[in-house]
């Protein structure tokens, strides 16, 4: 019996792309709508839970509506989470342009502290989003959530670093593609991490459940 065009590998894979070039699209226009300082965060908390959706394979979503329903429906939340992402970021920049005036041990002590902190905090940053588009949790906890997975999961955050620098460089290689594909792209590469992160995390507690 002959595949159905529907069945191909091709058909996938080209389906993906045409999926991630509009969803892209979407992310950009809803950016926008938000006159890009408050439209960004909603934007992407909408994009990532589309991602996830795919991911998880729960079904065909009607991505427009999709799309407008989550940015309407977070965008004080997902605003909210930037300013406090924006805040902690300015703090940790106002640190490094401290370390100019001190010298000796302490510039060594205070110098290694922020290079870890800001590292914790690069991947928490990372998973923040992953961690509120999948989990149900009150606000402040995302971020404990985002800072404990990110803790436990240092190999998978490597790895999504990895991922998020080479498919930078490719962008870097073919600008043109940036317009169609970079958001959706990084969003994909992070929430395919991030739900290795959650699944392991799952499967841990199950293990430990079952020796209770």
């Amino acid at each position: 019996m002959e595949r159905s065009w529907t069945d191909t590998r091709l058909y996938t894979v080209t389906d993906w792309i045409m999926k991630l070039a509009y969803i892209n699209l979407l992310w950009l226009l809803f950016t926008f709508i938000g006159i890009v300082v408050f439209g960004i965060m909603p934007a992407t908390v909408a994009l990532f839970t589309v991602v996830r959706q795919w991911l998880e394979k729960e079904g065909e979503l009607p991505l427009f509506k999709t799309f407008f329903s989550v940015f309407k429906r977070e965008f004080f939340k997902a605003n909210l989470i930037g300013v406090i992402l924006a805040v902690a970021g300015y703090v940790l920049y106002i640190d490094f342009l401290y370390l100019s005036v001190v010298h000796g041990y302490v510039h060594t002590f205070l110098a290694s502290a922020l290079v870890l902190v800001t590292l914790w905090f690069t991947a928490m940053t990372m998973f923040i989003i992953p961690v509120y588009v999948h989990y149900d949790l009150p606000f402040f906890k995302y971020f404990n959530y985002a800072f404990i997975i990110s803790l436990i999961n240092p190999h998978i955050v490597i790895f999504m670093g990895l991922l998020i620098a080479v498919t930078y460089r490719l962008f870097t290689i073919i600008p043109g593609l940036i317009l169609f594909f970079f958001a959706s792209a990084m969003a994909s590469i992070i929430m395919w991490c991030a739900l290795l992160a959650f699944k392991r995390m799952e499967k841990k507690k199950q293990g430990l459940e079952k020796t209770a």
